[in-house]
């Protein structure tokens, strides 16, 4: 899965391993993802997790936030997008910060429990089957007083993508977070901010 590019069905699958590096990179959200940083108070030396990273353009914006500290680690399950993520992390000196690895979150995640301080999932768990597995998996990852970042999609895509704020609500309660809030992010996607206490 990545930002914005739908892989529920095997097709769209094929079409993200061809294209999807070209689709993904065409263009930065760099300071869309500093604005979002910026309102989640971050403290600057998070370990951070991004699923569904495509070609790592969160994790190489919050690397070069003045003042991080932390460690960013992108994930995704396209070998194509990985490469070059990686090749862009190295270009611009941000290896020791930013790490990509080839990951598919159905397989789980491989990292232990209580890894991250933070977690995003943009334009993944609405795109396949069983996300409550999906979403119990992030939280296995993440430290008990973490934040999640997810994606919620509003206005026509909202019709389409499997989950809602009402099914947030329900699964994130389950995991014990109350505190969720919605903040915008992309013309046709939101986020919710589950911030997770021990």
């Amino acid at each position: 899965g990545a930002k914005g590019v739908g892989c529920g069905k095997w097709h769209g699958c094929l079409v993200y391993e061809r294209f999807g590096a070209a689709i993904c990179g065409l263009q930065s959200e760099q300071q869309r993802w500093r604005r979002l940083a910026a309102s989640l108070n971050l403290r600057g030396d998070e370990k951070i997790l991004d699923v569904g990273t495509a070609v790592g353009d969160l994790p190489l914006s919050l690397a070069t936030i003045k003042n991080f500290q932390g460690q960013v680690i992108g994930v995704d399950w396209s070998a194509r997008m990985i490469a070059q993520a990686t090749a862009a992390a190295q270009q611009r000196n941000l290896s020791h910060q930013v790490q990509f690895q080839v990951v598919d979150i159905r397989q789980g995640l491989p990292f232990s429990d209580n890894s991250f301080d933070v977690l995003f999932c943009l334009g993944l768990i609405e795109t396949w089957p069983h996300p409550q597995k999906i979403l119990a998996e992030l939280h296995r990852v993440l430290t008990p007083n973490g934040l999640m970042v997810l994606s919620l999609y509003k206005g026509t895509a909202a019709a389409l993508a499997a989950v809602g704020f009402t099914w947030y609500q329900e699964q994130l309660g389950a995991l014990g977070c109350t505190n969720l809030e919605i903040r915008p992010c992309r013309s046709n996607q939101d986020v919710v901010v589950a911030r997770f206490s021990p």
